[in-house]
């Protein structure tokens, strides 16, 4: 993933070139003097990023110009741009006030130098004064549906993105859901395969889970339930996928793991459990223990279809087995009272 000074850079360079872009659209006032919406950008990425593209937004920008040609209003140009950059990066920083009214100065502020530039620029201002008039009115019409459209891209991006990650988290304990299990479950594999490294799986299971429903409520159940995630996503390696596949029962995807790196993993999240005190809503503190049942798939096996499997006959083992336990198919371990 890019770290932030590298989007900033990135969108500081695409910022510029779209500013570049609406240079070409533009309307020529006189031989040397071209009126156009370039600032727009700069004081969009202002608004969003802060100082760092815009800065560098101007600076592509100002290359453009002189590319186009080079001449006394290219270089009152390059004046203009660091004004309106600097300024506008002041503003964003200093302004406190609403994105809306924010804007508004940003686009206020951008013309006036725009305009002040062009004053600059032409010998008798009020020849100009009809392109300048019309100048005002589309920054001011073209900046306020800018950021609209901007503001709403971004606006629907975020929520497909939450709900996206909400259909891909358990609601109770913020965990992977058994959708996403299945999803890291075929890709672990995947990896193994093509690696040729081991991975294992444990599930877990809390054990007479439903007695604590009926005896303190489903509400002090959920409480247990969403600290006991927060428990086993603290036992968690790096690269390691914990769900909730269901009512009580968590898995946990173990990549680049051999069975016996998986059994001790599912002994200290045993040990882990056991050893905690679940806070109830009453404030009282309860014990619990879980069951884990552990199965790993082996380089060069073709049976990857018997993986959870395994793992789901192995915590059968481990229930029959007196519970609080860590099994495989082949093995429990000693049990735990």
């Amino acid at each position: 993933m890019a770290s932030p000074t590298t989007i900033k850079v990135v969108d500081g360079i695409l910022a510029g070139l779209l500013g570049i872009i609406l240079m070409h659209y533009s309307i020529g006032v006189n031989d040397m003097t071209i009126l156009d919406l370039r600032h727009i950008p700069v004081i969009l990425v202002a608004f969003y990023g802060g100082f760092l593209p815009t800065i560098i937004s101007a600076a592509v920008i100002i290359a453009g110009r002189f590319f186009i040609d080079v001449n006394y209003s290219s270089y009152v140009a390059l004046f203009m741009m660091l004004a309106i950059a600097i300024g506008s990066g002041v503003i964003v920083r200093y302004l406190k006030a609403g994105p809306w009214k924010r804007w508004a100065v940003l686009l206020l502020y951008s013309q006036l130098i725009f305009s002040a530039a062009l004053y600059i620029v032409v010998d008798n201002y009020s020849e100009v004064l009809d392109f300048a008039l019309f100048h005002v009115l589309s920054t001011l019409i073209g900046g306020s549906l800018t950021l609209y459209f901007v503001d709403y891209i971004r606006n629907t991006s975020e929520r497909y993105y939450r709900y996206k990650e909400n259909a891909q988290r358990d609601a109770l304990t913020g965990l992977y859901n058994v959708r996403s299990f299945d999803s890291h479950y075929n890709r672990i594999i995947e990896e193994a395969i093509e690696e040729n490294e081991a991975c294992a799986i444990c599930l877990i299971d809390v054990d007479h889970f439903k007695q604590i429903n009926d005896t303190y409520g489903h509400t002090a159940g959920d409480e247990v339930l969403k600290q006991l995630a927060e428990l086993l996503s603290r036992l968690t390696r790096t690269g390691d996928i914990l769900s909730r596949n269901g009512g009580e029962e968590f898995s946990l995807l173990l990549p680049c793991c051999t069975v016996h790196q998986a059994k001790e993993i599912a002994g200290r999240v045993r040990e882990a459990v056991y050893e905690h005190g679940f806070l109830l809503p009453d404030q009282n503190k309860l014990q619990l223990s879980v069951s884990v049942g552990v199965s790993a798939f082996i380089p060069g096996s073709e049976e990857r279809e018997s993986l959870f499997q395994e793992a789901d006959e192995a915590l059968y083992k481990a229930k029959q087995n007196g519970r609080n336990i860590v099994c495989t198919s082949r093995e429990c371990s000693i049990r735990y009272q």
